[in-house]
C-alpha cells in the first residue's frame, strides 16, 4: 500500500490519460487529453513532435496535481514501438516515430529496408525477440534511418523512456523489460539486448542502449512535483494486469486495436508473439486484430440515417438472431487497402451488414485463441473500451469458444494496472 498518493499516466495513441491513486488504493480524478496529431499523414512517416508530446503529458500531470496532495510517485504506461534517437543529454535528434511509421517499407535498390533487415540475420534470431519483424518496430525504423546524418553517439529511446527521462532533471538511462522488448532488439531467451540485431542496426556501433530492468526502477525526480518517476511499462501488459489476468484465462483486449493473450512461462516460438509480463512470466499474444477502428467506421457507414442513435441502433441490430445467410465483411477500414462487404443481395439490409461486420471482427479473435494456448477449460476475460461498451462483439467470441466469460469493469485498465504496480512498490 502506498503511504501517500501516486500519479498514474497512460500515454495512448488517442489519449494521454491521468489519474490519482490515493493511499487507500482508490483511483480518483481520472481525465484524458488528446494525443498530439502526426506531423504528416503523407508518405510512410508517422511521427509526432517530441516537445508537443511532453507538453501534453506535463499538462495532464499538472491538471491533477491539486488533487494529488504532494504525490510520492509517477508511474507511466503507454503505446509501445515508438522511438527516437537522442544525444547523451536526451535531446531528440529527430521526431518521435510511432508504431504506425512505415519508413522501412520504402524501396531501396529494388527491395525494402525491412526485407533487407529480415534477410540479414537467421529467422531464429528475430524469433528470439518475441516480435514478428514488421515495419512499425523500432528495429526496422532505425535500420531505415541514415545515421551518418548525425554527429556523436546516439541514445536509443522508446517513446516512453524518452518521456520519463524528460520529466526529470538527471535521469537514469534505464528501461523496463516490457518497454525494451517492444524495440524488436531484445532477446527474450537471453534476457538481454540481442547483440546481432543491435550491431546490424547500429552499423558503426554509435548507438547506446539503456540498461534493462525486470522490475520498476527510479528514473529520476519530476521537476515540478518532486515525485519519483519510475520506468514506464507497456500498455498491453498494464491493461491485462489491471483487468486481472491470471493463469487459466485467455484474455481479449478489444479497444482501438485488439489483441488476444495468455500467460505462459516459456517462449511461444513461432506460434505467436512472446512478450515479457511481470513476476518472471511471459505473454503469448496475437496483436493487430480488427477492433475499434474497424467497428467505428463500419457503424458510421451503415448508420448515417440514425444520427445520435447510431450506436444504439448498432447494438440492437447486432443482438438480433441471424436466420439467413450474411454477406462477407472485410473489416480493414483503417487499412490503406480499405475494406467493405461482398456478396450483397437485394435481400440484405443494413442490419445484415452490421451483423456480418461483427462476425468478421470476432472471427480472428476466435482463430487466434489456440495460437496463444487457449485450453478448453479456460475462462475468458474481456477488457478494453470496445469489449466493455459493445457487448455483441464479446458475445460472438464467447459463443464460438463456448466458455464462461467475464468483462472487466468500466474504467481504464492501463491505469488500474499502474495502480497494481504502485501498490507493489
Amino acid at each position: 500500500m502506498t503511504s501517500r498518493s501516486s500519479l498514474l499516466v497512460d500515454i495512448g495513441s488517442t489519449y494521454v490519460k491521468v489519474a490519482v491513486l490515493r493511499s487507500d488504493e482508490n483511483i480518483d480524478a481520472e481525465t484524458k487529453f488528446q494525443f498530439p496529431p502526426f506531423l504528416s499523414l503523407a508518405g510512410p512517416y508517422r511521427t509526432v513532435d517530441p516537445a508537443v508530446v511532453l507538453d501534453v503529458v506535463e499538462g495532464a500531470i499538472a491538471s491533477v496535481l491539486p488533487e494529488a496532495d504532494n504525490p510520492d510517485r509517477i508511474l507511466l504506461s503507454g503505446q509501445m514501438h515508438g522511438w527516437t534517437l537522442t544525444d547523451r543529454h536526451n535531446e531528440p535528434q529527430l521526431p518521435l516515430a510511432t508504431f504506425g511509421d512505415n519508413r522501412a517499407l520504402r524501396p531501396d535498390n529494388g527491395t525494402s529496408r525491412l526485407d533487407e533487415l529480415r534477410n540479414a540475420l537467421p529467422s531464429q534470431t528475430w524469433l528470439a525477440t518475441g516480435n514478428e519483424l514488421r515495419s512499425g518496430l523500432p528495429v526496422a525504423g532505425i535500420y531505415a534511418t541514415d545515421l551518418s546524418a548525425f554527429d556523436g553517439p546516439l541514445r536509443v529511446h522508446s517513446l516512453l523512456s524518452w518521456v520519463a527521462a524528460s520529466l526529470t532533471g538527471k535521469p537514469a538511462f534505464v528501461q523496463h523489460t516490457t518497454d525494451a522488448a517492444a524495440s524488436g532488439m531484445f532477446d527474450l531467451h537471453a534476457g538481454s539486448w540481442c547483440e546481432q540485431a543491435t550491431t546490424l542496426v547500429g552499423g558503426n556501433a554509435r548507438l547506446e542502449l539503456p540498461r534493462v530492468s525486470s522490475t520498476p526502477e527510479v528514473v529520476g525526480k519530476h521537476r515540478t512535483s518532486g515525485a519519483t518517476v519510475f520506468t514506464p511499462i507497456g500498455d498491453q501488459q498494464a491493461a491485462l494486469l489491471g483487468a486481472g489476468l491470471r493463469h487459466g484465462v485467455t484474455a481479449f483486449n478489444i479497444s482501438t486495436g485488439g489483441q488476444v493473450a495468455r500467460l505462459a512461462e516459456t517462449h511461444a516460438e513461432d506460434r505467436c508473439q512472446t512478450r515479457p509480463y511481470f513476476d518472471g512470466l511471459l505473454l503469448h499474444t496475437v496483436t493487430h486484430l480488427p477492433a475499434g477502428r474497424a467497428l467505428t467506421h463500419g457503424v458510421e457507414l451503415l448508420s448515417r440515417l440514425q444520427g445520435d442513435d447510431a450506436w444504439a441502433w448498432a447494438m440492437q441490430a447486432a443482438a438480433e438472431p441471424v436466420n439467413h445467410s450474411l454477406p462477407q465483411a472485410h473489416p480493414t477500414f483503417h487499412d490503406q487497402n480499405g475494406g467493405g462487404w461482398s456478396g450483397i443481395t437485394d435481400a440484405h439490409t443494413a442490419e445484415d451488414l452490421l451483423r456480418a461486420l461483427v462476425s468478421a471482427i470476432a472471427a480472428p479473435y476466435v482463430d487466434s485463441a489456440p495460437n496463444v494456448g487457449f485450453s478448453p477449460t479456460d475462462q475468458l476475460l474481456f477488457c478494453g473500451g470496445v469489449a466493455q461498451r459493445f457487448t455483441p462483439l464479446p458475445t460472438a467470441i464467447q459463443s464460438a469458444l463456448d466458455r464462461p466469460a467475464t468483462v472487466a469493469p468500466d474504467g481504464d485498465m492501463a491505469l488500474r494496472g499502474l495502480a497494481v504496480v504502485a501498490n507493489r512498490l
